[in-house]
């Protein structure tokens, strides 16, 4: 499953070699950028990243969870990140930490340069396989990732894990890999709320691969035991601390909220009629702001789209999915590469990709696994159409884009080079 020992030798070389270049590429920007990547101001918590180093600080120090406000605990955002980052911080302290924290997203990302490599090679060739692991270590926003204090390279490793071993599970139906595949749709849960819907995926599979109705009741039982064996921490200390059962968090309305703004707009508030004057906000608490924010994009919704139902329509669907796939997830120049070279390489690798997709689907002989590969790329921008969307939230789909990116472009230069054979013989 994981193994090489069927592989050439020369590929073997050209992977490992490829795998250490990005690994230690990925150890330089760290010594290179240090904390200047940080998105945000340690000394006055105002993003996302340092509110999670604040988050893992009092962690440690406190042992309660908390993301906005000291003092709170929280349900606004899952706590793998912040779990994850006081256990560096434990160890090599607050500043130390959070170094030691990027390094191991070096792993991170180098491990799921591998799992591309896997995948390519499942559903398509080896050859196409290491094309995959080659055009991913030529995205510059793999390089940025890892030294940001987000949540995007735990999360894309977990996802490109779930999916390898949902195929295995799928394929073979073994109860081993659907347990594997339930500790890898858990933990990839406790980073990021918006996996928690992968099932879906695996239904389609399971309808198409013609399980019957005892198989999927039995392995989605397998699976749901397996993810709430993992959630049951999070699950027991939210109704601890909150006295109600909260699954993933309470978070949503804010995103919700800002996405009922078409291009994000905020001004047309001034101009569309509404009364606000009835809604009190800011609410004084995150989940009290939380239930007025849901209360507000329902309000908006409900008087906004019939005045404008083909522009809301647009927006919620070709409107925020350009906005998740149009540019590359970075925000700023980073090692050298210019902002233009990182948008021709990902405009490169959606068209390439989207060829690729088009030829696997035309091809009768297709590995049908590699459905699960294509059903990702819409899950990750159909996921987020209801909330505030943009680059960031498709960067976990980038991956399988690449895996059909390098199929196709496989293809294409095999063709060429066979041509040019035919013709000097």
């Amino acid at each position: 499953m994981f193994s090489l020992k069927q592989e050439k030798k020369n590929l073997k070389i050209i992977l490992g070699i490829t795998c250490l270049i990005f690994f230690i590429i990925n150890i330089f920007s760290i010594i290179k950028y240090g904390n200047s990547t940080l998105l945000g101001s340690l000394t006055k918590p105002d993003n996302d990243d340092v509110k999670f180093i604040r988050s893992a600080w009092l962690l440690v120090d406190t042992g309660q969870y908390i993301y906005h406000n000291p003092g709170t605990s929280t349900v606004f955002m899952m706590p793998g990140l912040s779990i994850t980052l006081a256990f560096f911080v434990m160890i090599f302290g607050k500043f130390g930490g959070i170094t030691a924290f990027r390094v191991f997203q070096a792993i991170i990302q180098t491990g799921s340069l591998y799992l591309v490599f896997l995948i390519a090679r499942k559903i398509f060739t080896s050859k196409v396989a290491i094309v995959a692991v080659i055009f991913s270590t030529l995205c510059i926003s793999d390089y940025w990732v890892t030294n940001l204090i987000l949540t995007e390279s735990i999360f894309k490793f977990f996802v490109l894990l779930l999916v390898y071993l949902s195929i295995f599970a799928i394929e073979e139906k073994s109860t081993r890999y659907y347990i594997y595949g339930g500790i890898a749709w858990g933990i990839g849960t406790m980073f990021r709320p918006t996996i928690a819907t992968f099932p879906i995926i695996i239904l389609i599979m399971w309808l198409l691969n013609k399980y019957n109705f005892k198989e999927i009741f039995r392995y989605t039982a397998v699976v749901a035991l397996t993810f709430c064996l993992i959630l049951s921490p999070w699950w027991i200390r939210n109704y601890s601390v909150f006295h109600k059962f909260i699954p993933l968090t309470l978070a949503t309305g804010n995103p919700m909220l800002q996405g009922t703004y078409i291009n994000y707009d905020q001004s047309s508030r001034k101009t569309d009629g509404l009364d606000y004057s009835q809604f009190k906000y800011p609410a004084g608490s995150e989940l009290a702001n939380n239930a007025v924010e849901m209360k507000i994009s329902k309000y908006r919704l409900i008087n906004l789209v019939p005045k404008e139902p083909l522009k809301f329509l647009a927006w919620y669907t070709v409107g925020k999915a350009k906005d998740q796939i149009q540019s590359p997830f970075i925000w700023r120049e980073f090692l050298g590469i210019k902002y233009v070279m990182a948008y021709l390489w990902h405009y490169l690798i959606l068209i390439f990709g989207v060829i690729g997709i088009i030829k696997f689907y035309l091809n009768k002989n297709r590995n049908k696994m590699g459905t699960i590969v294509f059903a990702m790329v819409l899950y990750f921008i159909i996921v987020y159409l209801p909330f505030y969307a943009f680059e960031r939230y498709f960067y976990p789909a980038i991956p399988f884009m690449i895996v059909f990116a390098a199929s196709s472009s496989t293809s294409i230069f095999t063709n060429i080079s066979s041509r040019k054979n035919k013709s000097i013989n």
